[in-house]
């Protein structure tokens, strides 16, 4: 059986799931996609080598009886749309994290998905299969280094572009260190500060970069996060 996809976003990410459902998975297919750049969805449906049918109305293509399944990756402020629209399909849903920019949103999204009585919604977050991170998880469980008390992460990028602001620091770049050390130290937080160091040169107007983030666990673990998603140099965690 081949499952039928639906992407909902076609820029870079969007565009590395569609490559990789159609030419590294087996069993599926992406039959539908939408942007809100149509030129930029047919010219990407075209580069991978695939017979996609693109839809204007992200909502249509959710419903339609020729998609099986759902890939959100359109901004993420959109995400908490299409994932409760899906979900009221009875439909699988991929999607590329934040699941919403709110916790009242991805709370929605939790109810509207325990109300349907199945699990339909997975995000994307791919550190905790990661096997280094796996191999820390053993470390860290079995206690070969201790018990943890401190903390130092970073999470670097080369650069952004100008639709990039401050909450996205957060919301899509520090959200990766908050679901993967929750899962690696088997604990919650208890407190969060942000500290806006001086600010780069590099940075627009409307983004604060760096940021610094101290979470406090509820077992006294002090994490401390370093985010510069304008460094220059590359990509660095």
């Amino acid at each position: 059986m081949t499952l039928r996809i639906g992407v909902i976003g076609t820029g870079a990410i969007g565009q590395e799931h569609i490559e990789r459902l159609s030419h590294k998975l087996i069993g599926s297919k992406v039959v539908a996609v939408n942007d809100i750049n149509e030129e930029g969805a047919k010219a990407a449906v075209a580069r991978i080598g695939i017979d996609a049918k693109f839809y204007a109305d992200a909502h249509e293509l959710i419903k339609s009886p020729e998609v099986d399944a759902v890939v959100v990756t359109s901004w993420g402020p959109s995400h908490e749309e299409f994932v409760l629209a899906a979900i009221d399909a009875k439909k699988p849903v991929f999607c590329e994290k934040p699941l919403a920019v709110t916790a009242e949103g991805c709370k929605k999204i939790v109810d509207a998905e325990l109300k349907h009585g199945k699990r339909l919604v997975q995000v994307g977050f791919m550190r905790p299969f990661d096997n280094t991170y796996r191999q820390l998880k053993t470390a860290l469980d079995a206690g070969e280094v201790g018990q943890p008390l401190l903390l130092n992460c970073k999470h670097f990028n080369p650069e952004v572009g100008d639709s990039y602001t401050t909450p996205m620091a957060i919301v899509d770049t520090f959200i990766h260190e908050l679901d993967v050390l929750r899962w690696l130290l088997d604990d919650d937080y208890v407190s969060a500060r942000v500290i806006y160091p001086r600010k780069t040169s590099k940075a627009s107007s409307h983004l604060d970069d760096p940021q610094i983030v101290i979470l406090e666990t509820a077992k006294g673990i002090v994490i401390n996060t370093e985010i510069f998603v304008n460094c220059q140099y590359g990509y660095d965690i």
